[in-house]
């Protein structure tokens, strides 16, 4: 019994420690999913609760730091599940890209109603760019969708739209 008491307290001195040394890490990678400060901290505090309780799963053979982060995201996800919020994991995948929703001029153009100067505009350009606006404002396909529908990357699929976009607004101003 004394030695499991020696063990345990070995074990929370280590955990301790490496709690201070990745803590700031931690909240910088929460920080990034939650975009919240608030929520940022409680997720970096439920992520290193969960680690001390299970750290006897974890394998001193490899990084802490991967260990760790994984529990974080694991933790993320498991957040987004309970508030019913629709993802799929492999546009998860993304996770230091930011989402870029805000309206843009053309967004606004389009919410306005101008739908018939719009549709000539899009008529007006080529193939590829009316392709990539049909993918993304009329099918509304993420642009990890988008990249698998065209066989291009995730970056390029952006590149693409965001291109279009401006072509699409240089017709319609």
């Amino acid at each position: 019994m004394k030695n499991s008491h020696i063990t345990n307290s070995l074990t929370d001195n280590f955990f301790s420690n490496l709690f201070q040394h990745h803590w700031s890490e931690v909240y910088s990678f929460a920080k990034i999913k939650t975009r919240n400060h608030h929520k940022a901290e409680d997720l970096t505090c439920e992520t290193f609760i969960k680690g001390y309780l299970h750290f006897e799963s974890y394998n001193p053979d490899k990084k802490f730091k991967n260990w760790i982060f994984k529990i974080c995201e694991n933790t993320f996800i498991d957040s987004l599940r309970k508030q019913d919020v629709f993802f799929k994991s492999h546009e998860y995948d993304q996770c230091y890209h930011l989402n870029d929703n805000a309206p843009t001029p053309l967004d606004k153009v389009i919410l306005k109603g101008k739908y018939l100067d719009l549709l000539k505009a899009i008529g007006q350009l080529k193939k590829v760019d009316q392709e990539i606006i049909n993918l993304f404002y009329i099918k509304e396909l993420s642009y990890s969708e988008i990249s698998d529908s065209l066989n291009i990357s995730y970056t390029n699929a952006r590149t693409k739209l965001y291109r279009a976009k401006h072509k699409l607004l240089e017709k319609i101003t």
